[in-house]
């Protein structure tokens, strides 16, 4: 029965990230920043100076780290090898479609971020050389809105 929870949460998961990832590419590009910081521990691991400090050692992974979940190795005894190697498997191809989705969110997060920093500078640069069109108040107004 817990075998099915977590088989059922990984499934979701890589639906979560699936989305995040599909509402990003319709004009949301935030999302893909949260994609990854929310699922980065399972795909990236442990970060220095996010999730500990330089000269001390990383946290241990924990069962949450890894997208199937194994809590229970001592009912995996009894089983056959060919279905504890089946399951590993189906574990190792959710993780790799999980890791598929986040990291194709970080390198959208990326190529966003990176367009948005350029425009940021080319407009502040060659400010003087965009119309007033561009801009949302008309210089003059600056006298009577006190900005």
């Amino acid at each position: 029965m817990a075998d099915s929870n977590t088989q059922t949460k990984a499934q979701e998961e890589i639906l979560l990230s699936k989305r995040m990832f599909m509402a990003g590419c319709l004009g949301l590009p935030w999302l893909w920043i949260c994609n990854a910081l929310y699922f980065r521990s399972k795909v990236f691991g442990p970060m220095v100076m996010v999730d500990y400090w330089p000269g001390k050692s990383p946290p241990p992974p924990t069962s949450d780290d890894n997208v199937g979940g194994d809590s229970n190795d001592a009912d995996d005894n009894d089983e056959d090898d060919g279905e504890t190697m089946e399951r590993q498997l189906e574990r190792q191809m959710e993780k790799n479609e999980l890791e598929k989705w986040v990291r194709r969110s970080t390198r959208g997060a990326v190529l966003a971020m990176t367009l948005f920093v350029s425009w940021i500078v080319a407009f502040q640069v060659n400010k003087e050389h965009f119309g007033p069109r561009w801009f949302v108040m008309d210089p003059t107004d600056a006298e009577t809105s006190g900005w």
